[in-house]
């Protein structure tokens, strides 16, 4: 029998961005490490205790989730295959994410150590790829990886399965409304979430932002969001810009940015919307 797997949450004082530390036989994987220095010499000191990193995974390409991973050197990056071959292609939308993370940083006078830039080291994971942990003769297909699009066109989500742990990236925050790059794929993934969700094998979820969620509170989550988009997609379909900007945000709205957010979702339906009143 191989060791059980261990996990442990660190939530950066950034927009409540969670990494994770999964470890068994004395390695770790660590998903998303963020985001400011002192939270990702925390990480690397969880990391020390546990053993050493086998491995990194973003859960997506956004800035605030992969500046990182130069706290794990010499270790693969596992990603979205899709985004292993658009950082591999110069794509402009990877360059715009390292664009984004600079320019916060100039403006937060964040000092970067490890610069920015992908790791070289990148690991393409496909739908529903099996992946360990421990190399060195862990339980086999611990992880089950899940391709997530929706939220962007590179999300990676990861089922703990010995666990019943799901990691979502950025689906399923209760602090924040969806942010959707593409609403019909992010529907999709809301329904591939909530068929796991429903189906007994999750017992937590670990969102990209906010506190972990019991499977109950991530289908109630999963569900609002949902008829969120539904809605959206109905008013986009028929072109109604007043009621798609009067569907009622499915939570967070009163945090400053989310009706901005959601009109820029009313815009990725398809929404031409005229300059807001006042």
């Amino acid at each position: 029998m191989g060791k059980p797997l261990q996990l442990d949450v660190l939530t950066s004082g950034i927009w409540q961005t969670n990494s994770a530390v999964i470890s068994q036989g004395g390695v770790c994987l660590v998903t998303d490490p963020a985001y400011f220095p002192r939270e990702l010499e925390a990480i690397a000191a969880c990391v020390q205790e546990r053993g050493r990193a086998s491995a990194v995974a973003f859960t997506h390409g956004h800035w605030d989730h992969v500046m990182g991973h130069g706290i794990c050197p010499g270790a693969p990056v596992w990603m979205h295959e899709g985004m292993a071959a658009a950082i591999a292609s110069g794509a402009a939308r990877t360059t715009k994410y390292l664009e984004e993370a600079r320019e916060f940083d100039s403006r937060w006078y964040v000092p970067r150590p490890h610069g920015y830039h992908w790791p070289a080291q990148r690991q393409p994971i496909a739908d529903e790829q099996r992946l360990e942990i421990d190399e060195a003769g862990g339980a086999a297909g611990s992880l089950r990886a899940l391709h997530l699009p929706g939220h962007s066109p590179d999300g990676l989500g990861l089922l703990v399965e010995p666990l019943g742990f799901l990691l979502v990236g950025d689906h399923l925050s209760p602090c924040e409304i969806p942010f959707v790059d593409d609403a019909a794929a992010y529907s999709a993934t809301l329904r591939r979430l909530l068929g796991l969700l429903e189906g007994g094998v999750v017992r937590d979820v670990l969102p990209g932002h906010g506190p972990r969620l019991t499977a109950e509170e991530a289908r109630a989550i999963a569900r609002a969001d949902l008829a969120y988009l539904e809605r959206l997609i109905e008013a986009g379909d028929r072109g109604d810009e007043a009621a798609a900007l009067a569907i009622e945000l499915p939570r967070a709205a009163e945090v400053v940015g989310m009706r901005d957010a959601h009109r820029g979702n009313c815009a990725k339906v398809g929404l031409a919307l005229s300059p807001p009143s006042g």
